[in-house]
C-alpha cells in the first residue's frame, strides 16, 4: 500500500476544521428563531425534531457550498453524497453542542425558554 495514499494536510484539514466549526454556530444561530419560538418549544420541544431539521440543513449547505470534509481529509478527486452526509452530521452535532454552550454555559436563553424550564422546575416542585 502507498503511505502517501493517506498522507493529511494539515494545514487544509485545520482550514476544513475552522469551517465547521463556524458553519456549526452560524447553522444553530440561524435555527434558534425557529427553535426558540414559543410555539415550536411547546409543540416539538420534547422530539428529536430539532436534530433533524439541523442535519437537514447542514446537508442542504453542504452540497449547494459542495463541502466535503471526507474529500478533504482524504484528498479525493471529487465529493461524494455520503461525503456530504457525513459533513452535514458533524456540522449538525457541532450545532448541538453550540446550543449546549449558549443555554447551559452562558445562560443565553429565549423568553420561551426560560418560561418552559420554569414552569417544568415548578412541576417538579410540587410533586
Amino acid at each position: 500500500m502507498e503511505p502517501d495514499l493517506f498522507a493529511i494536510n494539515w494545514d487544509t484539514l485545520a482550514e476544513a476544521l475552522a469551517v465547521v466549526v463556524v458553519l456549526s454556530f452560524v447553522i444553530e444561530r440561524a435555527l434558534s428563531l425557529v427553535f426558540e419560538h414559543r410555539k415550536f418549544i411547546d409543540r416539538f420541544d420534547d422530539s428529536n425534531l430539532k436534530e433533524l431539521i439541523a442535519l437537514g440543513v447542514s446537508l442542504g449547505v453542504v452540497m449547494k457550498w459542495q463541502f466535503d470534509l471526507i474529500s478533504i481529509i482524504f484528498i479525493g478527486d471529487e465529493n461524494t453524497f455520503l461525503g456530504y452526509v457525513i459533513t452535514a452530521g458533524v456540522i449538525a452535532g457541532g450545532s448541538k453542542g453550540a446550543v449546549k454552550l449558549f443555554h447551559d454555559v452562558l445562560g443565553m436563553k429565549s423568553s420561551a425558554r426560560l418560561e418552559k424550564d420554569d414552569k417544568k422546575y415548578k412541576d417538579q416542585d410540587s410533586e
